[in-house]
């Protein structure tokens, strides 16, 4: 199909925005679990969270920097280990929503403890679970769920992040022996030191039309292999629980059966892997987030200064009411998102980026928040709060920069105004024959400066809240528009700009997600018993408006070119150095 008959509802919710379009039907109702995996994740969570208290010593795991065998074994026993394996392999075969749910519950007690989890599930295991043979699946996964094998993902190598194209482990093909021969070092990888099973990727030559080509395929590598170690344990500033170290592959054979999914497709696979293990990312953050505010708010009510508790100074009031707005947004969107996933939604990617961008930031401002509460004890050790900031900063680090990710999320949004104002540029030199295509594009352009389209499923007393938001979606996708007509194929290269149109696209989505909750909130129990959600809404989309207007107006009214050239002069220097 081109462009202008693809049907808007066939973008995700997210990528609508950049077009102006609020798909509501994708986010309301606001999903919740069915009740019998409600129940079933609430029995689960009792023993977890009794094995959390009583078992993990957050503070020695940190000190000796690794997890104790005990805490190893009581997970898998727990069945933790396999929460998203398909019951028929051996696993609960969770939805992702009860998963996010389990994880943040987990993240939000010891953040190394998560890691090794999400590791072997959200990413370790996935491409098996999305890609993997029936055959693959049955060797592998019934082992993985109860934690008898623990699974890992490579994909960063020393030289590549984020740019796959810079891969150098490459896979030759012995069809003699049935094996690829694999040689290559891939970095930080998270379970590396003890990881039975790694998904690893490659660059193999791949035939197509006659032409070979280098292309990314997917591995499931074994640790038995001959020709496969790890490297030394590396030396973090957070999360020093988990297991991160090189994976090294020296002519390490890899049997045919073992590849996932088609040579020389392994970067999709990489793609799709990550974008749900970025909602793994966003639930933990919730749950460190929850537990930083719990701390700080009991230390806010029994710390005194001046005759009273210092919850009561409205500096202090203010951030906790800060990390409280927070929280409903990081929540509301990141499940709606997994609500998405578990309806049969396909195309989420972006926002499964907004939501690791919004919820990791989040995190680190909601944990220096309850530092600074804290004040002189949240500098100490023997307190939760340097541990936890040092832990929560790897979130903004972690599969994909939140820089990528931005890029990722404007570039993608972009793509389909790109080709609709190619249409309508090749449209005006055939007006006659073009006309309904002309037509279309006034008639949005006046709607949007007219009147915007209202959103019919908000709830009353969300009214004014779902008016501003369908306002600046428009005045989003005008600027969007506006950006692509000026720069072109050129806006590849603007990265500041593109960071504003990622920015205000991520706070649309999550005011869009805060609205759709309370709106469920209110017609499951009335206006005045949802008070609190609708207040919370209602303050992080003033909070969110702003922020918005103020990114679309430095689109024109910005600073870029004085950053650019101080980037140029301390480059030139070397360092910050004024002549005298």
């Amino acid at each position: 199909m081109t462009p202008s008959t693809t049907p808007p509802e066939k973008l995700s919710y997210a990528k609508g925005l950049f077009t102006g379009h609020l798909d509501e039907a994708a986010i309301f109702p606001y999903p919740a679990m069915p009740t019998e995996e409600a129940e079933t994740v609430e029995a689960l969570l009792d023993p977890v969270e009794r094995f959390l208290e009583e078992k993990v010593d957050s503070a020695a795991i940190d000190h000796t920097g690794e997890l104790p065998e005990s805490v190893i074994r009581g997970i898998a026993e727990l069945g933790l280990m396999g929460l998203i394996v398909p019951e028929a392999y051996g696993g609960l075969g969770l939805s992702m929503t009860a998963y996010a749910r389990v994880m943040e519950t987990i993240a939000g007690r010891d953040a190394s403890v998560a890691i090794h989890i999400g590791c072997h599930q959200s990413i370790g295991m996935k491409a098996l679970l999305l890609h993997g043979s029936e055959e693959q699946k049955r060797k592998w996964l019934p082992r993985a769920a109860t934690g008898e094998i623990v699974c890992a993902y490579a994909l960063t190598e020393p030289g590549s992040g984020s740019d796959a194209a810079a891969m150098k482990t490459t896979g030759r093909h012995d069809p003699a022996r049935g094996v690829w021969v694999l040689n290559g070092v891939k970095q930080w990888i998270t379970n590396g030191g003890y990881a039975d099973l790694v998904t690893v990727f490659a660059r193999t030559p791949v035939e197509r039309g006659g032409v070979t080509e280098e292309k990314t395929t997917a591995f499931l590598v074994e640790r038995s292999l001959p020709g496969f170690s790890s490297g030394k344990p590396e030396k973090k500033l957070g999360i020093r629980g988990s297991s991160t170290t090189d994976i090294i592959l020296e002519d390490c054979p890899v049997p045919e059966f073992n590849v996932v999914g088609e040579p020389g497709r392994g970067f999709k696979v990489a793609m799709e892997v990550l974008n749900t293990g970025r909602l793994t990312l966003a639930s933990g953050s919730i749950g460190g987030s929850k537990s930083m505010l719990k701390v700080a708010l009991a230390h806010a009510e029994s710390r005194r200064a001046f005759g009273r508790p210092i919850i009561e100074y409205e500096m202090i009031e203010e951030k906790f009411a800060e990390m409280a707005v927070n929280l409903y947004a990081m929540e509301a969107m990141t499940y709606l998102t997994t609500g998405m996933i578990d309806r049969g939604a396909n195309d989420y990617a972006v926002e499964s980026a907004m939501c690791k961008v919004f919820c990791s930031e989040r995190l680190w401002e909601n944990v220096n928040g309850a530092l600074q509460v804290a004040a002189g004890n949240g500098y100490m050790a023997e307190y939760p709060y340097e541990r936890y900031l040092r832990d929560a900063r790897i979130n903004l680090i972690f599969e994909g920069t939140n820089e990528i990710l931005r890029l990722f999320i404007a570039l993608s949004g972009l793509q389909r105004p790109g080709e609709y104002l190619k249409e309508v540029g090749r449209a005006l030199h055939a007006p006659i024959k073009s006309f309904g295509l002309l037509r279309e594009f006034a008639g949005k352009h006046l709607q949007r400066a007219v009147q915007p389209p209202p959103i019919k499923h908000a709830a009353g007393p969300l009214a004014r809240d779902a008016e501003r938001l369908s306002r600046l979606a428009m005045a989003f996708a005008d600027q969007c528009e506006a950006v692509l007509r000026n720069h072109g194929k050129s806006i590849v290269e603007r990265e500041y700009l593109q960071k504003r149109l990622a920015d205000a696209a991520i706070d649309l989505y999550a005011i869009s997600a805060s609205i759709s909750r309370a709106t469920a909130r209110i017609e499951s129990v009335g206006e005045d018993a949802a008070a609190d959600q609708i207040r919370l809404a209602h303050t992080f989309t003033n909070l969110a408006v702003r922020r918005i207007r103020r990114n679309l107006r430095m689109i024109d009214k910005n600073s870029d070119r004085r950053f650019h050239d101080i980037a140029g002069w301390l480059r030139e220097r070397g360092e910050y150095r004024l002549d005298q």
